[in-house]
């Protein structure tokens, strides 16, 4: 009955926080896989990519926003208990910029609306802006810190390539990610910055997304 508890504050929560800037849903996977087609990425196939993503990456979302998983042995849609098959339910508090952030580092075709809400809300052409290898990695790491400077920013992504073919899971067939040097990071965020997907704030590098 305590999941049916937190389950009932969510659906409460969801009256909350059901912002414009906000995807808010509840219910099992494929429930929130529908949620992403049409509003963010056009087929199932890209849904079932960006909800694998979110939940590998939960490390991306701010304070604000959450990616919940709840055991339950009782189903959504009867009181029927299920002890041999418990279900899983969601509940999914994100912004659509960070959305488009793990599309962008994980390239997840979006829809064009999707592209037009990103070009209105960021500046960013998101049907031009290519990333590198690299420029994955150091913004992934940006993202994760939340805000950085550049002497903190070079022993975080100064790893190896196996740590970051973990973290990351989209470099494993490109070996130079692992060449960290200052001048090869520095080059990476200049590139990022130009592409309107970093700014400075003072001394501190922040993601756009």
């Amino acid at each position: 009955m305590r999941t049916n508890n937190v389950m009932n504050n969510i659906r409460e929560d969801e009256s909350i926080m059901g912002k414009d800037d906000f995807l808010v849903a509840s219910g099992n996977s494929e429930r929130i896989k529908k949620e992403f087609i049409g509003r963010v990425v056009p087929s199932p196939f890209q849904a079932d990519i960006l909800f694998d993503r979110m939940q590998q990456n939960e490390n991306l979302l701010s304070d604000e926003e959450c990616f919940t998983s709840l055991h339950s042995n009782m189903s959504d849609d009867t009181n029927i208990f299920y002890f041999m098959t418990p279900s899983v339910s969601y509940y999914i508090n994100a912004k659509f910029l960070t959305l488009a952030f793990l599309c962008l580092i994980f390239d997840i075709e979006i829809t064009k609306g999707f592209a037009s809400f990103i070009l209105n809300a960021t500046g960013i052409d998101y049907s031009v802006i290519k990333l590198d290898n690299m420029e994955r990695c150091v913004a992934y790491k940006i993202k994760e810190e939340k805000r950085i400077g550049f002497e903190q920013l070079v022993p975080l992504v100064q790893c190896n390539f196996d740590d970051y073919n973990t973290k990351c899971g989209h470099y494993r067939n490109d070996e130079t990610c692992s060449i960290w040097t200052h001048s090869n990071i520095q080059n990476a965020i200049d590139s990022l910055i130009r592409k309107r997907v970093l700014k400075l704030n003072g001394e501190m590098y922040e993601i756009v997304f």
